[in-house]
């Protein structure tokens, strides 16, 4: 469709990005433009791509989210911080590192990747030192969603149970990848952290978790598949998605909701165990 355009890049977010589909996912694409192509051309581009994987019978998004528009990769690198630095941008932002995936134009995608990793790790950053600028905003990244819960789901009519059980396993997941990415710079000279960040993100969050701390993901990731599975029951989301109150109610939601203390349990106790409460990437998510 778009033949060799090189300033093109097409990816995806989400359960897709995940390697995590349930009969219930959509597809969470995003489209960046480089060089001189116009947002408005690029929007034509992408409502014709949308098109045609809905006449394939693929899901899109609801029109109105973070990704509803096109963006210019260097607004993408350059709004880091700053009045202009807004829900969208964090949340294209690190969506991009921690989770996204190409499905055109693997080479920019890269190039991508590579220059946000770059304006992360600053050229002067010493070999004793983490990554801390993008340790603070994964950590910034995870609590905007955490309160941004609670504002999208103050209505009594919206569906609370099903965002609240995503939030605690699949982003909790997700934040924990990019801590855990975070946690391999230290010792490493800035040319070495860059190339370790970059390998770490180009894995999904669960085979980044998994080279990273090994058999210790087996018991989360033990209950992740649960999750995952419960998610692929229609039945199942019916509950979830009901509005407010009425969700959180349910049998479905009260064991789901369960397994998640556990969960969470078990990726403090990995953490403190394989890191260390010593660990500087611990000892900053404090302080």
């Amino acid at each position: 469709m778009f033949g060799d355009h090189p300033n093109y890049l097409v990816g995806v977010n989400g359960s897709v990005a995940r390697r995590e589909c349930t009969s219930g996912s959509d597809v969470d694409l995003f489209f960046l433009i480089n060089g001189k192509v116009t947002i408005s051309d690029a929007r034509k581009a992408q409502d014709a791509y949308r098109s045609r994987l809905k006449d394939i019978g693929l899901v899109m998004p609801a029109h109105g989210g973070v990704f509803e528009n096109p963006l210019k990769i260097n607004r993408l690198l350059k709004t880091i911080g700053g009045d202009e630095d807004t829900n969208e941008f964090i949340t294209r932002r690190m969506l991009f590192l921690l989770e996204g995936e190409w499905t055109f134009n693997q080479q920019l995608f890269e190039q991508t990747r590579t220059r946000l990793v770059e304006r992360y790790v600053a050229d002067d950053l010493g070999e004793h030192k983490l990554s801390l600028f993008l340790l603070n905003d994964v950590i910034r990244y995870w609590r905007t969603i955490c309160v941004d819960f609670e504002h999208k789901t103050a209505a009594a009519d919206k569906p609370r149970a099903i965002r609240l059980i995503k939030l605690r396993f699949s982003r909790m997941l997700l934040y924990l990848g990019g801590v855990a990415a975070v946690s391999q710079t230290k010792g490493l000279e800035v040319a070495e952290k860059r190339q370790r960040l970059e390998k770490l993100f180009a894995m999904s969050t669960i085979a980044r978790l998994q080279a990273i701390f090994g058999q210790a993901m087996e018991k989360p990731l033990a209950r992740y598949g649960w999750f995952l599975a419960q998610l692929n029951d229609a039945d199942i989301r019916t509950q979830l998605k009901l509005p407010g109150e009425q969700g959180l109610q349910t049998a479905a939601y009260k064991d789901l909701s369960d397994e998640a203390r556990e969960f969470k349990k078990d990726l403090l106790d990995m953490l403190m165990d394989e890191l260390g409460a010593k660990h500087d990437v611990v000892k900053a998510l404090l302080l």
